[in-house]
């Protein structure tokens, strides 16, 4: 997966650049990377459709399939990737193009034709196929970290599409595991005994809930 990074300002009509700043900032590539086309453009991105809630995003996700962190994570990379809109589009260097709310690629995932992409529930379902033939490191802003400034609102909009439950990363019974963000309140096992978050934040490698009292409470 090829990382890229804006080159140009988005294009924006005076009320839309008003209402929002920003860009869409990624795309998919596949892993390992094919051969990429052979052709050279300005990079450039685009904000256009429907502004979709953090919640909205959810609930799409919902639909299309994702569950527990992986729910969670696909609307912090929707996120990142498209800032919420609907009709997102960059062009990359490459002349390929990523689109709407997940930034699939044209060149790289061709089988998502443009009407697909830009609907919504269409570009979810398309997302969770492609995610389930390869993962989230196809996305470029998960590969480069960015999806992970979005996680606690992408948690917040899953608990409130859930019904207000504290479930997060691993909650709600699952193993404790690293590299996986939890909300204040969900509930992990580990080595026999169950814990509950007292702080949202993501667990790094290595770390064991018996070992950061400040983030963990054992709770039997």
């Amino acid at each position: 997966m090829r990382l890229s990074r804006i080159a140009a300002a988005a294009v924006l009509a005076p009320l839309l650049a008003a209402a929002f700043a920003g860009t869409a900032s990624a795309g998919t590539r596949p892993a390992p990377r094919a051969i990429a086309p052979n052709a050279t453009c300005q990079q450039q991105s685009f904000l256009e459709g429907t502004h979709y809630s953090a919640v909205q995003i959810a609930q799409l996700a919902q639909q299309a399939g994702f569950t527990g962190n992986d729910w969670t994570i696909s609307v912090a990379v929707a996120e990142a990737e498209s800032a919420g809109w609907t009709r997102a589009w960059l062009i990359d260097t490459d002349c390929s193009v990523d689109r709407g709310l997940w930034q699939i690629n044209s060149f790289w995932h061709g089988e998502v034709s443009d009407a697909c992409a830009f609907d919504p529930p269409c570009n979810a379902r398309g997302t969770h196929t492609i995610w389930a033939n390869g993962g989230w490191t196809q996305w470029t802003t998960f590969a480069n970290g960015a999806y992970q400034g979005h996680m606690a609102e992408a948690q917040a909009a899953v608990d409130q599409v859930r019904g207000g439950g504290g479930g997060g990363g691993g909650g709600g019974g699952g193993t404790w595991a690293p590299n996986t963000f939890y909300a204040t309140g969900a509930q992990v096992t580990f080595g026999g005994h169950t814990y509950r978050c007292r702080q949202s934040h993501t667990s790094l490698s290595g770390w064991e809930p018996p070992n950061v009292p400040a983030l963990w409470l054992l709770v039997s």
